[in-house]
């Protein structure tokens, strides 16, 4: 458990790493014109003009680690299964975490599926019937396709050969992942069914996206490439360097895509489908948990300064223009932030580091 928190708070092996936030909030609205635009800070007490996002409120569930969104209501959570036997960890016995739904409003949960070993990284399928997520208790794990209302698993990879952080949904049947230690990318559907998809590059490979027959993915040290799966991989292009995170959006025409843009600099852009920049959203020493909102309008983002002066929770419009400071009051953002079905409400998980440990503590921003 230890070892797989660990590698959560420093990110993915290439370059990818947690981010959180320390800064002061400030008494009043502040408009800051940073570049070419504004980034609006809205103390959570303060009114917003009708046009802005804002935070209305902050709901804190102590004890549990938020996924994904079921619905409006419900939530993906992983917890202590205290029905299963005690896991043998790095600092002693622990309870696996298991998958469950919680509802925010009545706070009643129910156990979806249980292991002897840690269910983590749990991501709903479009249509919410089905989960991707992965077992183990190191950081190579094995991945499945969870059944919500029946509980069957579906074993997608063999043990050990994907990384906690990989893959994501291409449809409500499909999902694609690359494999670690193979070096290959695979699709697999719901029943279990999983195809190669064959890729020139060896080593560690990661961010894998299917848009149409277009495969895209990068390589441990930042390159970015595409190839048309119709011509098996004779077509490979690069159209990057320095690719940490790459998220599709949800209309399939953009990328939300992280950079390494210096020694102590990362930059949150949205390219084209061809890895063109066109609009600049954040630079900071660190951006984690970057997630489109529904409708594709806007971007929710976490960033961390090695000073701590500037790091928090952002929302940025998709144009680019304006940047609006959610909180600066979390240290570790333990995974990446997603948006209820509504738009309306963000959820993540703050991971409190203490001196006999750390404790998680899920937040479910609510806007106006």
């Amino acid at each position: 458990m230890k070892r797989l928190i660990a590698a959560v708070m420093v990110g993915t092996l290439t370059a990818a790493a947690l981010s959180g936030c320390s800064a002061a909030d400030s008494a009043e609205r502040k408009v800051i014109q940073k570049d070419d635009k504004q980034i609006v800070v809205i103390n959570e007490k303060q009114k917003a003009s009708n046009d802005e996002i804002a935070l209305d409120k902050i709901v804190e569930l102590q004890g549990v680690r938020v996924l994904d969104w079921i619905d409006e209501d419900t939530i993906l959570i992983m917890k202590d299964n205290e029905n299963m036997p005690k896991l043998q960890v790095e600092g002693g016995l622990v309870y696996p975490k298991n998958f469950y739904e919680f509802d925010i409003n009545t706070k009643e949960e129910r156990l979806i599926a249980e292991s002897e070993v840690n269910m983590v990284s749990g991501v709903m399928s479009p249509d919410k019937k089905h989960i991707f997520y992965k077992e183990g208790v190191e950081e190579t794990m094995t991945g499945y396709i969870l059944n919500r209302e029946t509980g069957k698993k579906t074993k997608i990879t063999g043990a050990a050969e994907i990384m906690f952080y990989e893959g994501r949904w291409v449809d409500n049947d499909t999902v694609i992942f690359a494999s670690f230690p193979d070096s290959g990318i695979f699709t697999a559907d719901v029943n279990g069914k999983k195809t190669e998809i064959p890729v020139d590059e060896k080593g560690m490979l990661n961010n894998a996206a299917k848009l149409g027959s277009n495969i895209y993915y990068t390589t441990i040290d930042g390159k970015l490439y595409v190839q048309d799966q119709d011509m098996g991989g004779k077509d490979k292009k690069q159209l990057g360097d320095n690719v940490i995170w790459l998220i599709p959006s949800p209309d399939m025409t953009q990328f939300a895509m992280v950079k390494r843009t210096g020694e102590t600099e990362v930059t949150l852009y949205i390219t084209d489908l061809n890895g063109k920049e066109i609009k600049t959203l954040a630079k900071a020493t660190q951006i984690f948990g970057a997630n489109w909102s529904p409708d594709g309008s806007a971007i929710v983002y976490s960033t961390m300064d090695m000073d701590n002066s500037s790091g928090g929770i952002f929302v940025a419009d998709a144009e680019g223009e304006k940047v609006v400071q959610m909180t600066t009051e979390f240290e570790y953002v333990a995974d990446p932030l997603r948006w209820s079905p509504s738009g309306k409400q963000i959820s993540f998980t703050n991971l409190m580091v203490k001196e006999e440990g750390y404790e998680l503590i899920t937040n479910i921003l609510q806007l106006k």
